[in-house]
């Protein structure tokens, strides 16, 4: 026999390995087995009897187990975790203050809502002060606002869709709706800070006295700074100057510094400010700077 017909003989005569087939069940996944004496085993159960486990280990084989050496099984899911929710939320309660005619101590209760998908975002958020002095009724303002931004695919851009509602004992207006639409641009967005501006126009309708329609230009910017991932600051500034009379505006301008509480999953100290201005007023005040401090839980 020549050595090119020995050769092939031998190849033939060598083990084929079994071809997998794509359609069969995945194996199940190894378990964690810990014996009662403190060993912990790797291996894959392949029976279970009324008094013992046939296991398979990938170094010592088929073993077999018996129940009464046996602490504790466990076997991990097959099942895929589910994908995250795209909701979250916040609530915070705090301690205020405020600084315009008068200056109080008053109650800030807020909270939002948000669904965020790799295409859009959508927050539902509203903030509330109550504050009294003397027993009398010092502040008593309201604010809900929803926020539609959609993100354009592989661009800095997006596009928002804005409507607010405003409520305030003692101011002329006392009720106000405002609607706004426009671009934005997100300037830098990294994994410790972020900047996006905005840039867009709509109307705001005071009940009054006296009724006003404005339409208004809206032109903004927010950021983030995450120092770490339990602390961070927030800050946003707002301008509406008034279309229709001009050097006449509004403007809303906020920061707030978030440091979680450790030990406590979801819960922050929460410190901040704000301050709303408005040019052109019937009666109350034209300028609310408000400062607060508390805690805020996210889910």
């Amino acid at each position: 026999m020549n050595v090119a017909a020995a050769l092939l003989l031998g190849l033939s005569m060598q083990e084929v390995p079994p071809v997998e087939d794509p359609t069969a069940a995945p194996p199940p996944p190894p378990s964690k087995i810990t014996l009662t004496t403190g060993e912990v085993l790797e291996a894959t159960v392949i029976e279970e009897q009324p008094g013992s486990y046939k296991v398979q280990h990938p170094v010592l084989g088929e073993l077999v187990l018996e129940k009464s050496s046996v602490t504790t099984v466990e076997t991990p899911s097959l099942e895929p975790a589910p994908p995250p929710s795209p909701w979250s939320g916040t609530l915070s309660l705090a301690i205020a203050g405020y600084e315009n005619v008068n200056s109080a101590i008053e109650i800030r209760a807020a909270g939002s809502l948000t669904r965020k998908t790799d295409d859009d975002q959508l927050t539902l958020s509203a903030r509330y002060f109550f504050g009294v002095q003397n027993n009398t009724k010092q502040n008593n303002n309201f604010q809900a606002t929803i926020d539609q931004q959609w993100f354009i695919k592989d661009s800095k851009w997006l596009i928002f869709a804005t409507g607010q509602y405003e409520y305030d004992e003692f101011q002329s207006w006392e009720n106000r709706f405002s609607a706004w639409g426009g671009v934005g641009y997100k300037f830098y967005r990294t994994e410790k800070f972020d900047l996006t501006g905005r840039l867009g126009a709509g109307v705001s309708y005071e009940l009054g006295p006296p009724v006003r329609l404005m339409p208004e230009v809206l032109a903004g910017i927010a950021t983030e700074y995450r120092f770490t991932e339990q602390h961070k600051i927030e800050a946003y500034f707002t301008i509406y100057p008034d279309v229709a009379d001009i050097g006449e505006f509004r403007f809303d301008t906020g920061a707030k510094w978030i440091m979680q509480i450790d030990g406590v999953e979801g819960l922050a100290f929460e410190a901040g400010v704000t301050d709303q201005y408005q040019s052109q007023i019937g009666s109350g005040t034209r300028n609310d700077f408000r400062y607060y401090a508390g805690l805020r839980y996210a889910f």
